[in-house]
């Protein structure tokens, strides 16, 4: 897999900061030296798939932010509810997905909103 080194980069290092980690806390908690995971941060190398996925997960950095990062660049409310949703457990999304659907089912400039739920 060959992960655009720029970009992982940059995810890395805004999640880490986000998350108010130094490199040997973020390290330490991914299982990797703070000397590879400074590396990794200066563009030398790429990580793992494994240990790619760990990284996003352990940030809570959702796959989204990879595969189209371009989507909501500028939008951090998007960005914060993406990753508290990471956070939750089955119940508390379905009051999240009913609170949102309610929401939009009153607002009359939106609608037709696909409420279905494939992750049952």
């Amino acid at each position: 897999m060959d992960i655009p080194k720029t970009l992982f980069t940059t995810l890395v290092k805004q999640g880490r900061m986000e998350m108010h980690l130094t490199q040997e806390a973020l390290a330490e908690k991914l299982g990797i030296s703070a000397a590879y995971l400074g590396d990794l941060e200066r563009h030398k190398g790429g990580p793992s798939l494994e240990l790619f996925c760990k990284t996003m997960q352990t940030l809570n950095i959702s796959a989204d932010d990879y595969v189209y990062p371009n989507q909501n660049k500028n939008n951090s409310t998007y960005d914060q509810i993406l990753r508290l949703l990471n956070q939750c457990n089955d119940y508390q999304l379905q009051v999240i997905l009913a609170t949102t659907t309610a929401l939009l089912d009153s607002n009359p400039f939106i609608s037709n909103v696909d409420t279905t739920n494939d992750t049952k």
